[in-house]
């Protein structure tokens, strides 16, 4: 399929001819980032995504509990100065990218298309096992939940690194309220293959999960691997053998990089890259969940590599000096049920991992971070139709 090319409005690309190219794929936070910092630098910035669309990972917890459709949160890109290019990539180099059988040629590539799921078919009797943790899978999963009435949900994080570390423990909260306020005979599990939650920012994050979690009723099991070869025939059961009574499973599955990407991935599903998220590729920059960082699989994380990946190539093409920005700001909010939600606030005061530690603020659960939760929704849509937050 050609890849077919969209302005966002007519006359709104008013640059240079002599302007250098930068193609950016992915629409995600890192990307979109990435995109409209290079833009305000006079960049002609070339930004490609299947259909010319974006979706709102965020809202993957959402459409499980059936309070929101995956059309929602998918949305077309619509960017002034920055054209938007409707197609699959196929092959990046610093020198441009394959869309389709196209080559399209570029100064510098940013690529941020986040990690991949594994492959990992829902297995058991009716689909006993199902991976969601992306759109797609999760309107699967939203079926299969609502007709569910009795019997033990487990939400099963199959590996690590995954993306938003604490959302698996929101999903599971608020699916023993869901449940429960339907008047459901449900029991809500949740298996980590971590000793502790979040345990990279030190112990009170993770202990607040967990304690937020035995306030829902919602049992945590810590330190639990599931054996991916059982799972493929709806057998839930830990790498040592040890089982898992559960009648539906919702799995986060495991993360891998995107095959975009494979030939730079280190030993796991992620990218090396400097300082300025450029890869062993001169010219080829990695940014957002794909990059190997020590922050968080996080909105804010994505959005400052995003930035720092821009910064990187506007001083490879010489449009600006090597400049390195702060450590990110990461705010998190985690779900309770209904509206309630907390906040995970992560600053680095002393400078970046790992000579800088953490510090974490932990507010609520409240009604008011709800309603700062939703605004961010809002806040990611206006970016994503007028490059404004």
């Amino acid at each position: 399929m050609k890849a077919t090319s969209e302005r966002t409005g007519p006359g709104r690309l008013r640059l240079s001819r002599s302007a250098p190219t930068v193609i950016v794929v992915g629409g995600g936070d890192a990307g979109l980032a990435a995109a409209l910092h290079l833009a305000a630098a006079g960049v002609r910035v070339r930004l490609v995504t299947e259909g010319g669309r974006a979706g709102y990972l965020p809202g993957v917890p959402d459409v499980i509990l059936g309070r929101a459709p995956v059309s929602r949160l998918r949305v077309r890109l619509e960017l002034p100065q920055i054209e938007v290019i409707a197609g699959r990539v196929r092959e990046v180099r610093p020198t441009g990218v394959r869309i389709g059988g196209d080559w399209v040629p570029a100064d510098a590539v940013v690529a941020a298309p986040g990690l991949m799921l594994a492959r990992q078919r829902a297995g058991g009797e009716a689909d006993r096992v199902l991976p969601c943790w992306d759109l797609p899978s999760s309107a699967r999963a939203a079926g299969r939940l609502s007709a569910f009435e009795r019997g033990t949900v487990a939400v099963v994080i199959s590996s690590l690194p995954y993306r938003c570390p604490p959302a698996p423990f929101g999903l599971a909260m608020r699916l023993s309220r869901h449940l429960d306020e339907r008047g459901r005979g449900v029991r809500v599990v949740l298996t980590t293959p971590e000793a502790h939650p979040l345990a990279a920012l030190g112990p009170e994050p993770g202990t607040h999960l967990l304690e937020a979690c035995a306030r829902s009723g919602v049992e945590v099991r810590l330190g639990w691997t599931p054996d991916r070869e059982a799972l493929d025939s709806g057998r839930v059961v830990g790498e040592d053998r040890e089982p898992l009574a559960a009648d539906l499973v919702l799995l986060v599955p495991a993360h891998r990089a995107s095959p975009l990407l494979a030939p730079l991935a280190g030993e796991g599903p992620l990218v090396p890259v400097d300082q300025q998220f450029q890869t062993r590729w001169a010219g080829l920059f990695v940014a957002g969940d794909a990059a190997a960082t020590s922050y968080p699989r996080a909105s804010g994380a994505a959005v400052a590599s995003g930035t720092a990946a821009a910064r990187g190539v506007l001083a490879r093409l010489g449009l600006s000096e090597r400049g390195e920005g702060g450590p990110p700001q990461l705010d998190c909010y985690v779900g309770h049920g209904g509206d309630i939600y907390s906040r995970l606030s992560v600053r680095y005061p002393q400078g970046p991992p790992p000579g800088g530690r953490p510090q974490v603020l932990i507010e609520g659960p409240s009604a008011a971070l709800g309603a700062e939760f939703a605004e961010g929704f809002r806040g990611w849509l206006r970016a994503r139709r007028s490059g404004t937050r």
